[in-house]
Parts: structure tokens; sequence; C-alpha cells
């Protein structure tokens, strides 16, 4: 019969693991950081999977312990946890009162004390003791019954210590880890050891006399003068650390071990809502006994009995609110279809909403009846809204501007939290709580959904979007700047992007097949080139069998290993591929690779049959900079070399692609921003900025590129280092030359961030705004990073805002002249327009007026215009 089994877990050390482990953005949608919270919260759930027969959490208390009584300097070296730790323990509490697991804690001793009283004890009741800890600390209790489970990196990665795996480690049994600590001392808990011993001396000494004790009686005996003296005056000490760093085991708890442990999962889900833990409470909402999907959403309708919902299912009714419609300023609106594919999804239903509160529904909607209102001058509120116009233009019906979407202004409002879903937006904003338990209906097929709690759902959603709409324009005009921004760029900015995605681009798919079997031939190339310089055939995609050839059969050396052996990585491969051929070709064979995986053979797939066109999203709410995004597929990122873009050509015979593109435009507003003389003199004389820097630098014109982008994105001299394979003291020396000659552009610099680290946000020229939570962040490489950021913003993001405008001035243009000429993408400071060839010289001047003088800067503006057969020669 096995043991019953125990855990025992230290609840500050798992917590403190999680937050460094987690990335601190992870937020409810008030804005509280959760990521130690979820991290515990996982670890908690992993651990009560196991079915343990009893198990409890240990915590620190905030006074002082004995050990601070007796040694002041105690911990006196650690640093303080940071504030958004801190605030999250009161929550890593509640999560196990949830569990209804006992909570231990005791005034004048640690969490390490009480756990390991309780290990004792339990060990004594005939229990398998597993603790669990996020530090090393509680190794020295290990035995024969006792083990301990901690994490070696992040909250996944953990190791079971038992007395083997001790001795493996430190080559000493686990009740001789507290004389080594007393020998060696303890930087993390300042506990200072014996000068001048260390992990080796303290293990040799140990090794031979086994205990402090038996050691110090035997100190004359040492052959070195000085470790002897240090032992021989060091006795006192050494005791002192010895007490300091011993886990005390017969603490005074009155807590019984025979209370196995039984989890109300109805209360835990209540507290996974509460901290939205969304993924958590779809993984374990079976676990609670009578908590069907049913029941739920039958306990969460009756939360929307205090709204005026209705269901438009007769004539009478539709043409009432047909009338309501028509005399009211804005509406809100939400249709319910069958997939996210805007070509391929079906309508459903559509709700409409003028008022906070009040909603109706219109299943199989007459779009004909509808017609009017959707083309009419009423402002048009939607979440996600180009989706559901888009629905409505594939479906017949146009809806013409003004727009606000509600998802775009969240993002406006706060671009970093990424929460910007309408249920968790109307939980935050409105105190619709009941909207975040109509999660559970996503994904349903909506067609199969009773009308009624189709109605409650539909109306829902568009009651809120209209709530969030009063809200966040409220909001907006508190701030001058992003009211400007929403009105003149971002809502207008729709229109733009649902012509270029209903527009699409055309794709040859002959010539990307035909580029396939070319690309295919040169693989073949290089694969048998590799062969011949390994001397035998293998696996090229296998790192195993690489990793044998480059480093175990041709012995080129590395320096970069991981768990499972030798890396054989990008980075690796980049570095041998100067000195070494074979690295070279395998870097060319995986470039080739990735090229037919991810484009040539996918990108044909992703045609349209109804159009024959690819019609990728454009996303205005990702990039936190306010750059647009691309995705199903990422335009953006079509690779310029190569031949792909010449696949990119216009679907109709006689026509051209224009292609558009700011030249050096992010240097531009960097030199705009900065004022600095020598670079504006530059853009003025019309040089080239980069040969200028070079010359300025003695460097070649690629490196001084580098250098001139690397200082807009606040480049380190480790990272100039890196990216030019050179010194890190060369690249010090040119980002020191760069700015002695650009003073300006050094003085800008410092003033953002120190204006960062003072509101803990930047801003773009227009007002846009990016907050930097971990500008004063403890964290070093937070901190930087978020350094870093502040450079980069104002310049990047004012790129972004300077296209918008520049697309939506184009596109009126467009239409207002009655082109035929349609944009058809946008790749961050690039517009691609596909039109006849009547119209290219009109087209082309058309571009370049607008862009340049979407934004006037000091310096003069550039635009370059290709046009070619394809999108390859247009560049």
């Amino acid at each position: 019969m096995k043991n019953p089994k125990a855990y025992l877990i230290d609840g500050n050390s798992l917590a403190y693991r999680a937050f460094y482990a987690l990335p601190d953005t992870m937020k409810t949608s008030s804005g509280m950081v959760i990521n130690a919270v979820y991290g515990f919260t996982t670890m908690l759930l992993k651990l009560l999977d196991e079915k343990p027969d009893f198990i409890a959490v240990a915590f620190d208390r905030k006074e002082p312990t004995f050990r601070h009584i007796e040694y002041k300097e105690y911990k006196a070296t650690r640093d303080k946890a940071p504030p958004t730790l801190l605030d999250q323990m009161p929550q890593v509490r509640e999560v196990v009162e949830a569990f209804d697991i006992p909570v231990v804690e005791l005034a004048g001793f640690e969490a390490d004390d009480l756990i390991g009283t309780l290990a004792r004890k339990a060990e004594k009741e005939g229990y398998a003791v597993t603790i669990v800890s996020g530090d090393l600390d509680p190794l020295q209790l290990v035995d024969d019954h006792i083990k301990v489970l901690t994490t070696r990196k992040g909250i996944t990665d953990t190791v079971l210590y038992d007395e083997k795996a001790v001795k493996e480690r430190y080559g000493l049994e686990a009740k001789q880890l507290i004389d080594y600590k007393a020998l060696k001392g303890d930087s993390s808990d300042n506990i200072p050891g014996l000068p001048g011993v260390g992990e080796k001396t303290a293990v040799e000494l140990l090794r031979k006399y086994n205990t402090l004790d038996n050691l110090l009686s035997h100190a004359k005996e040492i052959e070195k003068p000085k470790l002897r003296e240090v032992l021989l005056n060091g006795k006192d000490k050494a005791y002192l650390c010895k007490k300091l760093a011993t886990i005390v085991t017969n603490v005074p708890i009155d807590l019984k071990l025979t209370d196995k442990p039984e989890t109300d999962w109805a209360k835990v889900l209540e507290m996974f809502q509460k901290l939205e833990f969304g993924s958590l409470f779809k993984k374990y909402q079976d676990r609670a006994a009578g908590f069907s999907k049913e029941e739920i959403l039958s306990q969460k309708r009756e939360a929307l009995k205090q709204f005026n919902y209705d269901c438009v299912d007769s004539k009478a009714k539709l043409e009432k609110l047909i009338d309501t419609l028509d005399k009211a300023p804005a509406f809100a609106f939400d249709c319910e279809t069958t997939s996210l594919n805007t070509f391929e999804a079906q309508l459903i239903g559509i709700a409409f909403s003028i008022k906070h509160g009040e909603a109706y529904y219109i299943p199989s909607p007459d779009l004909k009846l509808l017609k009017p209102i959707f083309e009419s001058d009423q402002l048009k509120i939607g979440h996600n809204l180009k989706y559901d116009i888009e629905v409505l233009t594939n479906q017949g019906a146009k809806v013409a501007p003004p727009y606000f979407d509600t998802m775009v202004a969240a993002y406006l409002l706060d671009p970093i939290s990424g929460g910007y879903g309408l249920k968790k937006l109307g939980a935050k904003f409105l105190d619709r709580s009941e909207m975040i338990k109509f999660e559970e209906l996503e994904g349903e097929n909506f067609a199969e959904v009773p009308k009624e709690l189709a109605t409650e759902y539909a109306c829902s959603d568009a009651d809120a979007t209209f709530g969030l709409y009063e809200v966040f324009t409220q909001e907006l005009t508190k701030q001058t700047q992003l009211a400007e921004l929403a009105n003149d760029i971002e809502m207008p900015l729709l229109s733009v992007l649902i012509d270029i995605e209903e527009n699409g681009v055309f794709v040859d798919k002959n010539k990307l097949a035909k580029l396939s079997t070319e690309l295919q031939k040169q693989m073949k190339e290089l694969e048998r080139n590799i062969f011949a310089i390994a001397g035998e055939t293998f696996n090229l995609n296998s790192p195993k069998q690489l990793a044998q050839i480059l480093f175990e059969k041709l012995k080129i050396p590395t320096s970069k290993k991981t768990k499972t052996g030798y890396s054989t990585d990008s980075e690796v491969l980049e570095e041998l591929s100067a000195q070494f051929e074979i690295a070279e070709l395998l870097l060319e064979y995986r470039g080739l690779s990735k090229l037919i995986s991810t484009y040539v053979d996918v990108l044909p797939t992703l045609i349209n049959p109804k159009t024959g066109r690819i019609h990728a999203n454009f996303n205005q709410t990702i990039t936190a900079t306010g750059r647009l995004s691309s995705s199903n597929p990422n335009m953006q990122n079509i690779p310029t070399g190569g031949k792909i873009r010449e696949a990119f050509v216009p679907q109709i015979k006689g026509w051209k692609i224009v292609a558009a593109d700011y030249s050096q435009i992010e240097l531009r507003i960097l030199a705009h921003l900065s004022q600095d003389p020598a670079l504006i003199k530059a853009f003025k004389d019309d040089k080239d900025v980069h040969q200028a820097a070079a010359d300025e630098l003695g460097i070649s014109r690629a490196a001084a590129k580098t250098v001139n982008f690397g200082i807009i994105y606040g480049i380190s001299d480790f990272g100039l280092a890196r990216s030019l394979k050179i010194k890190k003291t060369e690249a010090a020396q040119y980002i020191e030359k760069y700015f002695v000659r650009h003073p300006k552009v050094k003085e800008f610099m410092d003033k953002t961030i120190k204006e960062a680290h003072e509101t803990g946000r930047v801003t773009t020229m227009l007002g846009r705004i990016r907050p930097l939570p971990e500008i004063n962040s403890p964290n070093y490489g937070q901190r930087s990073f978020a350094e870093r950021t502040a450079i980069n913003t104002p310049v990047q993001g004012t790129a972004a805002d300077m296209i918008k405008i520049a697309m939506i001035n184009i596109f009126r243009k467009l239409q207002m002249s009655n082109y035929k000429c349609q944009m058809i993408l946008q790749v961050h400071d690039e517009l691609v327009f596909e039109c006849p060839e009547a119209e290219v010289k009109k087209v082309k001047k058309l571009a370049a007026e607008e862009m340049i003088k979407a934004l006037p800067l000091t310096v003069p503006i550039k635009v370059d215009i290709g046009i070619g057969d394809s999108w390859a020669e247009a560049k």
C-alpha cells in the first residue's frame, strides 16, 4: 500500500517565480496585473490534479522573524518586491482560499519554517511529502520520505529533488547543506559565511569532516594557514550562519493532516470569472456538479431582465423599428453570422440599439427594407465595425459613413492592453459582468440557438456597443488630440480599409507554381553540395542529425548549447557562415525552404474562388505605435527579394501596378522632432543620409544605414555590435561619434526618456498615446526595453499617422473623380495601387501630392513612385 501524499507549498516563492516567468502585461479588463496570480493558479491546479491526500500553503508575514532579531543584516541586500507583485498577493491568497486549502502563517517565522514543521509532522504520520518551492532552501529537509519540487526556469520547467538528486547537484548529503551554508554563506539571504570559503572549499571540507562541529573541532589540523586561521577565529560566526540557515521544524502549529482537500468548483469557477481567467474557466467548468452550460446561461440571463430587449418578428414591429431608427442621430448594430470569413458568412440576424439599455433583434432580416437606414448619413456604431460592414456589403447592402468603432476607440484610449473584446469591455466600462458569461455562446452555430436566447445575446452586444460609444466619446472628448485622432483619422480610415480588403490582390498562380519548381531545384542543388561537404546524406531538417554532422563529425567549434544538445539555429549558422561554407549553404537552404512553405505554395491556397483574389485583413488595434498590421495572410511580410512579388500582378490586361513609398520617412521625422541642424541640412540638400553618416563615421554605407535606423530604435552598443558583427567597444564609438555630430538627436532622445519616466508614457506629433508601464521597472531588461520604445514610438507612430492621413485623402479623391484605380495594399510606408494604364500619370501625381502634404515637416518629404506590370517591377 502506497503512503498518502502531502504537498506543502511556499506561496510567496511560487508567486514570485510566476511573476517573473509571465509578462506583467497580463491584466484584467479593469487594468489589474494578474501574471503572478495566474501563474500561481496554474501551478496549483497541476498539483491538485495529482490528487494529494493533504495540501497546505504557507506564507511569509511582514513582521521580522527571529532571524532578523538575531542578525539585523539578514536579507538586507534583497531588492524590494515590485509593487505589481505585492498588489497581487491578496489575490494569490484568495485563490488558495477558493480551493479551501489550509493557509499557514505565523509571526516571527518564515514560510520555510512552517513547511519544515509540517513536513516532519507529516513524515511521522506516514505521508510521502513533497515540498513545492521556488527556491532551493528546503533541500536541507530532503530524506527518504521528503522530496522538494522546485521550478528551474519559468513555471513549467520543474525538477524533483530526492536524496540522490541532491547528492548529484552538491556532492553532499541533504543534511550537510545547513553546514554548507554556514561555511559558504548565502548571498540571496545575506548570510555572510566565513571569509574566503567558497563553494568548492566548503564541499571539500564537509566531505572530509562530515559536519561543521567536527570540522571546527579539527580546525588546527587544516594545512592551509589562511583557511586554518579563518576557521579558528570564525567559530561564533559559523554557528550564527548555521542558525540563520537552519529551517525550524518545531514551530507551534495546530493543523491536522487528516483533512482531504475537497474542491467546491462552483466557488473556484466564480473566482476564475472574477479574475477573468477565461481559459481556465472553460477548461474546468465541467468539474462543478450540476454546473452545466445551460444552467450557467440560465443564471446569467437573469441579469438581462433589467434591460428592454425585443425580438422584431413581425412586420408591424419591423416598421416601427425602422421608423425609430430613421429618427435617431446615431445607432449601433451587430450582425450575427455563420462565419468569421466575410465572404463566406451568411447573415442570421441583426441587432440594433439607439439607447443604452434598449435593443432590438431582427432574425433573418430583409436587407432591402433596411437599405435606407444603412445608406443614410446617420452615425453607424459597431464593435469591430469593419467586419459587420463587409458582411452586409457582400450581402448586397452598402453601409455609408460616418462610422464609430468602439474597438478602435478602446485601442486609442489604451493601445497596450490588448483586451478589446466586446464582452470584456462591457464588463469593464458598463459593469456588465453577465457579458463575460455569454462567452459560452462564442463559436456556437447561431442558427440553432433558441430565438429567445439569440435575442438576448444579440441585443446584449448591440446594447453594450451603444453604451461603450457613450463612454468612449466622453473619454475622448477629455483629451482633445485623441478625439481628433479618432474623428479625423481612425474612424475615416475604416472606409479605406474596408475598400482595400474588398479589393484584395491578384496573384498569378502559374508564376508561383513555376517559381516553386525553380526553388525546389535550387534546394536540391544546395542539398547535394551540403552532403558533399558532410561526406554523407542526412536529414537536413533534423537539428539532432545536423548538430552531429557539424559539431561532432566536422568538429566545427560552437559555444551555444540547448538542453537537448548543440544548437543549430539561424544565429549559430550566421556566426559560422563567415568561416564555414556548409553553414552558409544551410542558411540559403533554410531561406528557400521558408519561401516555399510560407509563401510560394501557400498563397495560391488563399485565393478566394469567387473573386480570384486574396483578401487579407488590415488591423487597426494590434500594434501599440499606431501602425497597421496585416493578417490572413500577412501581406506586409511578403519578401522584397526573390521573385515572389513578381506574381503580384494586375488582374485586368492593360492595367499597371503603382507603388508609392515614403523615402526614409522615419529619419526625416527624427530630424523634425530633434531639430538637429546637420540632419536637417542633409535632407534639405537632398543628400544620401546613409552615405553622409558613412563619411562621418568612416564606415561603409550599409553599416551606416544600420547605425541610422538603429538610433531610431534606441539601439545599444551591444545590439549594434551584434548587427554589424563588430566589437562592442567599436560599436560604442560609432554611437558616440554619431551623437557628437548630431547632438540635438541625443538631446531629443534624453528628453523623451526623461518625460517617459515622469509621465509613464510617450506621444506622437498628433497626440497618439503609448503608455510605458515598465519605464520605471526595477528590472533592468524591462526598463531598458521601455526606454528604447520611448525613443522609437514618437518617430514610428508619427510615420503611421502620416500615411493614414495620406490614405484617407487619396481614397476620397479617387472616389470623387470616379477613378477605376484601386488601392490594394498598405505596407508600412508604402501604398500599392492597381489601375488602368490611362490613369497611371494622374494616380502617380495624386499619390505623391497627398503623401507629401499629409503632415508637413521641417525637412522636405520625398516619395518614390514606381510603375510596372508586377509589384516587383513597380518597386
